[in-house]
């Protein structure tokens, strides 16, 4: 017979479905990424992805760890080949059509806070602890966090994070932007990743998606480059099937308010 898979992955759906909560629950390693969570992780976000009604994924862990990096008891054939994979999920959480969301309660580590940092905003609760301390077994971040920090927090506070190997506390975390959201209470992190998916789930999802390629593309251009995309992006939202029309929107919400 064959033996069962242990579940490390739970996959549950809020807002009416149009957010889907990825929750990492291999506790007793302290959520380690290792192959099998890695499937199951792909597995979670093939699901969600033909979802039509889904517009924000949010990616969470325990209520004492998000995750703390790759599962180093794990034996690997070939770690190149790990780590071209965790690219490959980078760039697939960089692609994604929905928003993604990573909601962090404690440890953040390594791999750990690579995941998190491939998702478009995060959330954490006060008492996490973020970190990149790959430096202290001779290694670099190599789950995308020497390309991933930087764009988050500029060259030189993520030279910092990684040559140092200190983890850094939520509070100034948000400071420097490795974090989007800050919790008031310990605990609180999924809850405040749901309001702000709340509030992203109402809008338009071609112009999310558009604002995050004109970003995401942008950034990698000289400034003429870049504003001669956002223009083609621009134009290609305003000519499509269902073109928005921003002024009739702006009065809409404006009557309501008054």
């Amino acid at each position: 017979m064959e033996e069962q898979r242990p579940m490390m992955i739970e996959t549950t759906f809020a807002l009416d479905g149009r957010v889907a909560i990825i929750r990492l629950t291999r506790a007793r390693a302290l959520n380690a990424l290792n192959g099998d969570l890695l499937d199951q992780l792909d597995e979670a976000l093939d699901s969600i992805t033909t979802q039509e009604a889904v517009r924000v994924a949010i990616i969470t862990g325990t209520d004492s760890v998000f995750s703390v990096g790759a599962d180093l008891k794990e034996q690997l054939a070939d770690r190149g080949a790990r780590i071209d994979r965790m690219h490959r999920l980078v760039l697939r959480l960089a692609g994604m059509p929905v928003v993604s969301i990573a909601a962090i309660e404690g440890w953040a580590l390594g791999g750990g806070l690579e995941l998190a940092m491939a998702c478009t905003f995060r959330a954490a609760s006060p008492t996490a602890r973020l970190g990149l301390p790959e430096i202290r077994l001779g290694v670099v971040p190599a789950y995308g966090g020497t390309q991933l920090a930087p764009r988050l927090v500029g060259s030189a506070l993520a030279l910092e994070l990684m040559c140092l190997g200190e983890p850094i506390d939520a509070a100034r975390a948000e400071r420097i932007g490795l974090i989007n959201w800050l919790a008031d209470d310990a605990g609180g992190a999924l809850a405040l990743a749901l309001d702000r998916a709340a509030a992203i789930a109402e809008r338009s999802l071609p112009a999310l998606q558009a604002a995050r390629q004109a970003v995401r593309d942008g950034e990698r251009l000289a400034l003429p480059q870049a504003l001669a995309l956002e223009a083609q992006i621009s134009a290609h939202l305003l000519a499509g099937d269902n073109p928005p029309d921003a002024a009739a929107s702006f009065l809409n919400r404006a009557a309501r308010t008054c």
